[in-house]
C-alpha cells in the first residue's frame, strides 16, 4: 500500500510498505525555491527516512527540480540523511543540467547506492529486484 507522507508545494513524498520503498516527488515549483525552503523539505523528507528506517530504497522523481544546491547546502544534504539511507536509491533525473549536476554532487557525500535513470518504471524495477 503506498501512503502519502508528507506533501507541499515543492514536494510529495509517499512510502510504498509492500516494497519498503520511500518515493520523494518534486514538482515543477522547485524554481521558486529559497534556500530556507529547500531546508525545510529536506528536513520532512529526512523525517520521512527516520520514520520507516531501516527500509529497502529510495526513489527520487528529480525531472521536475529546478533549484541549484550550492557546495555548502550539498553537504548540509548529505549529513542529514547520513544515519537513515537505505542500500539502494533510484533517480529519475532532471532535464535542466545545472540542477542535475547540483543533486549528483550532493549524492557523492553520501554512503548509498545510486543508479540514474530517464524514467520512473525501470527506476522502480530496479529498485525491487525486477532488474539487475
Amino acid at each position: 500500500m503506498i501512503e502519502l507522507e508528507y506533501k507541499s508545494e515543492f514536494i510529495e513524498i509517499s512510502y510504498d510498505s509492500e516494497n519498503s520503498l520511500v518515493v520523494t516527488r518534486w514538482t515543477p515549483n522547485t524554481r521558486h525555491l529559497t534556500i530556507d525552503q529547500y531546508k525545510q523539505e529536506i528536513l520532512a523528507a529526512r523525517e520521512v527516512f527516520m520514520n520507516h528506517y531501516p527500509f529497502a530504497c529510495n526513489l527520487s522523481l528529480t525531472q521536475d527540480f529546478h533549484f541549484v544546491i550550492d557546495p555548502a547546502t550539498q553537504e548540509w544534504t548529505a549529513q542529514q540523511f547520513n544515519d537513515y539511507l537505505p542500500p539502494k536509491s533510484a533517480m529519475v533525473v532532471a532535464a535542466e543540467f545545472v540542477s542535475q549536476l547540483s543533486i549528483e554532487q550532493t549524492l557523492q557525500n553520501m554512503d548509498v547506492m545510486v543508479r540514474y535513470f530517464d524514467n520512473e518504471p525501470e527506476a522502480r524495477d530496479w529498485l525491487i529486484g525486477k532488474v539487475k
